[in-house]
């Protein structure tokens, strides 16, 4: 922030920037602070509803304190600096007075304080619904009231769209309860209505496609206005559907129906409508072609054939990965290249779908090998970020448009069924929520429709089994938050205290617990000795040793099995993904306790 007083010093302005101001006989020439304000934030502009002085203003998340729109180029309008008034540059130019086609009877007077305060009051616009702001049209005598987006586009007091509905329909820009015949969905406020149907809508769902193609569901879905009688639920957020009302249908699966809003969630549907478009014939390419009894040729190493190995030899050497999933082998059926020495693949990872739908997305997904993995953001080259667990990854991945998944995520489908959860789990909801096990919050979850068990995929994807080079046996994924134990438990490796109710690695043997980022760390789904790129700097992911150097990032000793080592520059160890996010400004030469 620059302070007044540091450009008190500043040189007189020229001549012709003199002209720019006006002095009084007594002034001396110089700066006042308005004047240095100005040039600071731009001149200044004064409204007649607001006491303050306004200038120019960006922001790209702002909101307007006179409408709700969002755009998505961001708010260009003007601030205020003494109370944080904000408004779009159309928002500050309203007039004081408007006659407005869904309300003729009087004239809508500008408020610019907000709705006056009183206990029966409607503080929400008649026509969209939307919480009112600061400016606000409203008629005092009917308590009539309209944001400044809605007084700038009315509604078409009537419509007529045969796809929506034979007949015209009529907005009635009233108070009044109604259930929505498109969605079902109940509402208190400005619907259109046809009254010889005893039909009433949504201004929004007028237009709603009549033929469309969900991600999660393989077959065309078709609108409907009346479902019928059945014990209907929706293949989206998997609630009831009330069949008196509107929905959308399967005509080859006849029990399969979804929600009007569900099925047009942005994440759910495309955004074309198919009625009148032919049926596109989904094919995919296999994976491999088989070469011979055991032996394939897979499309990620097509100058080599693979082979299948029986599994019965107990690998216990870490730096040997699938090239898929980037876990180590241990003794699972595996393909191996039958001249490289360093390409395996599991049998599973190997019959992985080169395109497939995803709950996540509303396109198909296509499997990408790893070696043209180029760049994921700027400053990061060679390994990707997942866009669902955001684990760092250098193996294959399913990707289309801004969404790039690991084969561990991208692999998750409908229900999912989770060891540590008796009921299956679903993607219900496009927020975000708190996961049970790990007590973060993320914006990708699987929930339980029995029972409030939210998951997160970073946890759904964790290993349900692992190795620890210091454990004769394996550990295995344990989650007791739901359960009221007496006693501590202590990780076995920092020989740190743990939080019970999140979710940890336990050995039925021995009884031993750990931290899930003890036991697998930040850099587990990068190939050891992988070179990579991030912020123009070259790294290596190496196995950490018993002697475990310091992290000149944090300072600390680096615990994990992992830890990324810098190729530019000698003994430059990184513990986590978190230290290796952090700028260079602090950095530890020894080692902190």
């Amino acid at each position: 922030m620059v302070l007044v007083e540091e450009l008190s010093d500043v040189s007189s302005p020229t001549y012709e920037e003199n002209q720019a101001y006006s002095y009084d006989d007594d002034d001396d020439g110089s700066l006042t602070p308005s004047m240095v304000f100005d040039q600071i934030m731009g001149p200044s502009l004064i409204l007649p509803f607001h006491e303050h002085p306004l200038h120019s203003h960006y922001s790209s998340t702002g909101q307007c304190d006179g409408c709700p729109e969002l755009r998505e180029n961001g708010l260009d309008g003007y601030n205020c600096d003494t109370c944080g008034f904000t408004v779009h540059k159309e928002c500050a130019e309203s007039s004081p007075e408007i006659n407005h086609p869904s309300h003729q009877r009087h004239p809508l007077t500008l408020l610019t304080h907000g709705l006056p305060q009183e206990a029966d009051q409607d503080d929400k616009c008649r026509l969209c619904g939307e919480k009112v702001g600061k400016l606000v049209y409203h008629c005092s005598i009917c308590d009539f009231s309209l944001d400044l987006y809605c007084a700038r586009n009315p509604l078409s007091l009537v419509v007529y769209f045969s796809k929506g509905h034979e007949h015209t329909l009529t907005l009635m820009p009233r108070l009044i309860h109604f259930t929505c015949n498109a969605c079902g969905l109940e509402s208190d406020r400005s619907p259109y209505v046809c009254p010889q149907c005893d039909f009433m809508i949504h201004e929004g769902c007028i237009y709603l496609p009549r033929v469309i193609s969900i991600i999660r569901h393989e077959h065309r879905i078709s609108r409907t206005y009346f479902l019928g009688s059945g014990d209907w639920k929706c293949g989206v957020c998997r609630r009831r559907i009330d069949g008196r009302y509107g929905a959308y249908s399967c005509s080859i699966c006849s029990d399969y129906a979804v929600h009007s809003r569900c099925a047009t969630r942005r994440d759910v549907w495309d955004g074309r409508e198919l009625e009148d478009e032919p049926e596109e014939n989904e094919e995919c390419e296999e994976p491999y072609r088989i070469v011979s009894d055991g032996v394939i040729n897979h499309f990620s190493h097509r100058e080599h054939d693979l082979r299948l190995e029986d599994g019965l030899t107990n690998i216990r050497d870490e730096n040997i990965r699938c090239r898929a999933c980037v876990r180590p082998v241990y003794s699972s059926t595996f393909y191996s290249c039958m001249q490289c020495d360093d390409f395996i693949l599991h049998k599973t990872c190997a019959n992985l779908p080169r395109k497939k739908r995803h709950v996540l997305h509303n396109h198909q997904l296509t499997l990408y090998p790893d070696d043209n993995i180029v760049m994921d953001f700027p400053m990061l080259r060679g390994v990707f970020l997942c866009s669902a667990c955001r684990r760092l990854c250098s193996g294959f991945r399913y990707e289309c448009c801004n969404i790039k998944l690991d084969v561990r995520c991208g692999s998750i489908s409908e229900p999912f069924f989770y060891e540590c959860h008796p009921h299956p789990l679903f993607q219900t909801s496009p927020h975000s929520k708190v996961c049970v096990t790990c007590k973060q919050e993320s914006d990708y979850v699987l929930t339980c429709i029995d029972c409030d068990f939210v998951l997160d995929f970073k946890c759904a994807t964790l290993p349900p089994t692992v190795r620890y080079k210091y454990d004769r046996h394996p550990l295995k994924l344990c989650y007791d938050g739901d359960k009221d134990i007496a006693g501590s438990y202590w990780c076995e490796i920092c020989e740190r205290e743990m939080d019970q109710n999140i979710i940890f690695y336990t050995c039925e043997s021995s009884g031993s617990t750990t931290h899930i980022e003890c036991v697998l760390g930040d850099f587990r789904y990068v190939k050891p000795r992988l070179h990579f790129e991030f912020n123009k700097k070259k790294w290596e992911v190496a196995l950490n040793g018993i002697n475990r150097p310091g992290c000149y990032k944090c300072g600390f000793r680096c615990e994990g099995p992992f830890l990324v080592v810098s190729v530019d520059y000698d003994n430059s160890y990184v513990c986590s993904l978190l230290c290796l996010w952090k700028g260079e400004t602090l950095v530890y030469d020894s080692i902190r306790d």
